[in-house]
């Protein structure tokens, strides 16, 4: 009895207030706020809640009386401040203090009613949807670890709501560590954050009916459209790259050779020359000892019908003299703000290393006059542009920049210094670049087939890219990039089904070189390319579309059928626009699979079979030189 006693003298002490806001533009969408031991909230379109979580971790938060079925309400505690206001569908929350040693932290629950969530950054082991992932106060910049080169700070949910947290909030993400079943927005002055006069957490929560009208919004609204797309030589044709199958063994008599070796197959398309070429990292001068007759090599190539680019990276190694002393002269390269203003660094080809900062206009100047001199003096058409992540800068990088915007503006500054070199090149780090009309590659790729970095990633990668409005996605290499075990013939051939309906192919490892006494691997690539080929206007079609409406150039299938839970977990399929369904078979020995039919009518690419959906298809006959693939009628 005493116990009971007890427990209930607590519960007098914890009192909950409920209140709600009412959108000033729509009246059926409100957030629900109730305060006791902790604040939740929860975005409501009529009688549905759309999002809900807590804000103000470890704040005791009290709120006017008068913000009770107001449109906003703000109310400031000590040395921070909270404001509340109506957007249209829904409403943005801000948080705002000067002590810069404060932290704010909020959090949005991710299972609740079986809800499946889209978007976040680009990741190793591309889980999709999202919901499962874990970080552990990931500092939220573009990482070159963990495959983080694309990180936009936008999430989606199967409700039909989504957030979008502010560009200049110092953010750190926590999901299912800290707060199982939740994903959390942690704003800290803290490591490459440091040197700023406030801290800021601000975010916006929209609600409409479904995933695909939210993320038309999200797109209208804070993504922001395409402007171009890429050159249609780039998407119809194969890129034929050095890197996997030579490494950085290669030299004129190699790089010829590879083009005529293709051109001998029927192939054509973009011949890449990756590493090394260089006499030193950063030089940006051809090494005359690999090189010495680099303009006819590039000739050479032309002759063979191919354009040519060239890998280049945005560091110079201590080693390369003239360039370090130059770039240092004139203050181009980025340095420390810590007291020691060091501006070494490293990276994979390069330690120490210099990064030159792109945030400084004499600097890109000089960077890409050295690149157009390249063009000129060798007939180089573009470039694959390498790194491009925030980190591997110096520590607390000190920007030409606000430094509210530090260090993404790192990012975002290179890749559009990058795309002043026309449609045909190839980025790898994305940041608030979704305007630009240019292809963003993902990451390097091992030869294995599943989801940790393999064949099954591509698809999920594509998806993650396309939700955050980079529809112009690159995937890696077909087969990988021989990292360990080099690539099978049937990892081959069902990598190139796979990447069949993608924006761009791309090549190193030759299919005739990898071969399969099962089967004719050569002539399952060959019809498969020639199948890309065949439907590059379908897919300029979907990019064109992009540009004009916002919708993804490669989106999930649940973009045609939103509330299905089938289409809505799927992570194996993917669409062209709104007008082909892809289902490749990516489990090793395979020969068939289940593919989700969404809603609609569709005819089968492969048998003409017509199917009304939505329905499952169960073992689906997909032997090793079939693609499943539905068109939509």
């Amino acid at each position: 009895m005493r116990i009971k006693i007890i427990v209930c003298l607590l519960c007098l002490f914890v009192q909950t207030k409920s209140l709600q806001l009412i959108n000033s533009n729509d009246e059926n969408i409100k957030l629900e706020i109730s305060v006791g031991d902790q604040t939740t909230i929860s975005v409501t379109l009529g009688d549905a809640i759309k999002i809900s979580g807590q804000i103000g971790q470890d704040r005791n938060l009290e709120f006017p009386e008068d913000c009770d079925g107001a449109t906003s309400c703000s109310l400031q505690t000590d040395d921070v401040s909270l404001s509340i206001d109506s957007i249209d569908s829904g409403f943005s929350i801000s948080w705002q203090t000067s002590n810069t040693d404060s932290k704010f932290q909020d959090c949005l629950d991710l299972k609740a009613s079986d809800t499946n969530w889209f978007g976040g950054p680009e990741k190793w082991e591309a889980t999709w949807p999202v919901e499962t992932v874990s970080y552990q106060n990931r500092i939220y910049t573009t990482l070159k670890g963990d495959n983080g080169a694309v990180a936009e700070r936008y999430w989606l949910n199967s409700n039909g709501g989504y957030v979008f947290v502010g560009d200049k909030v110092p953010l750190y993400l926590d999901q299912n560590s800290a707060v199982l079943g939740s994903i959390c927005f942690i704003a800290a002055a803290t490591d490459s954050y440091t040197g700023r006069e406030q801290v800021t957490l601000d975010y916006n929560l929209v609600v409409k009916g479904d995933a695909k009208e939210a993320h038309l919004h999200a797109v209208n609204n804070f993504l922001g459209k395409p402007q171009a797309h890429p050159d249609e030589w780039m998407i119809r044709n194969p890129i034929w790259t050095t890197w996997a199958k030579y490494k950085k063994d290669i030299n004129d008599e190699v790089v010829v050779a590879f083009g005529q070796e293709i051109a001998d197959q029927g192939f054509t398309g973009q011949i890449e020359i990756d590493d090394y070429w260089e006499t030193c990292y950063g030089s940006l001068v051809f090494n005359d000892n690999q090189f010495a007759n680099i303009s006819g090599t590039v000739q050479a190539l032309k002759d063979l019908g191919f354009t040519v680019t060239l890998w280049t990276h945005p560091f110079v190694n201590d080693d390369c003299e003239e360039p370090i002393q130059y770039g240092e002269r004139n203050g181009y390269f980025i340095k420390s703000r810590n007291d020691d203003g060091s501006q070494e660094t490293s990276w994979w080809d390069g330690n120490p290393a210099h990064h030159v900062d792109f945030t400084q206009e004499g600097a890109r100047n000089w960077f890409s006059d050295r690149l157009k001199t390249l063009q000129e003096s060798h007939g180089i058409n573009s470039f694959k542009f390498d790194a491009g992540e925030s980190d591997w800068t110096p520590p607390n990088p000190d920007l030409n920049a606000d430094i509210e915007d530090s260090p993404n503006a790192l990012t975002a500054a290179y890749v559009r210094t990058c795309a002043e070199f026309g449609g045909l090149l190839e980025v790898r780090s994305a940041w608030r670049t979704q305007d630009l009309g240019i292809f963003v590659r993902m990451l390097d790729r091992d030869s294995r087939w599943t989801l940790n970095n393999g064949l099954h990633s591509i698809i999920t990668s594509l998806l993650q890219f396309n939700i955050n409005g980079y529809g112009f996605v690159l995937p890696d290499m077909i087969g990988g990039n021989g990292y360990g075990d080099l690539p099978t013939a049937e990892l081959l051939a069902r990598w190139t089904q796979a990447n069949a309906f993608m924006p761009a192919m791309q090549f190193s490892f030759l299919p005739w070189e990898i071969t399969s006494d099962d089967f004719d691997g050569v002539a399952i690539i060959k019809k498969f390319v020639a199948l890309h080929d065949e439907y590059t206007d379908s897919i300029v079609n979907a990019m064109e579309n992009s540009i004009s409406t916002g919708t993804p150039v490669n989106p999930p299938i649940w973009w045609v059928d939103p509330t299905n839970p089938d289409a809505l977990k799927s992570n194996d399929q993917y669409l062209v626009g709104e007008e082909i369904l892809v289902a490749p078979v990516i489990e090793q020995g395979a020969t068939s699979r289940n593919i989700v039919i969404p809603a609609g009518t569709w005819k089968d690419g492969n048998d003409g079979t017509i199917y009304e959906g939505p329905q499952i298809l169960t073992d689906y006959h997909a032997p090793i030189d079939v693609l499943p693939f539905f068109i939509k009628q």
